[in-house]
């Protein structure tokens, strides 16, 4: 299994994936306070920091040239 280098990614409570810049918001503000967190709670759900194996992981079932994003894979 190949390592894919990848800017950092998160997973919240339902399964959706997204990178920093589509987190939302209240998510990307808590963030900005504490940039080491490997966990967000926000008011509606939890953001848990993937790791580099889980997105290698991801990106292998959806494809290297897809996005790992959900955003920016459908938005695109």
């Amino acid at each position: 299994m190949e390592a894919v280098k990848t800017m950092a990614f998160w997973e919240d409570l339902n399964g959706r994936i997204a990178c920093e810049k589509h987190l939302g918001m209240e998510a990307s503000s808590r963030l900005a306070t504490r940039k080491s967190a490997k966990t967000i709670t926000t008011s509606m759900t939890k953001w848990f920091k993937m790791t580099e194996a889980e997105v290698t992981e991801f990106a292998e079932i959806v494809g290297h040239d897809k996005s790992v994003c959900e955003s920016c894979r459908y938005s695109a």
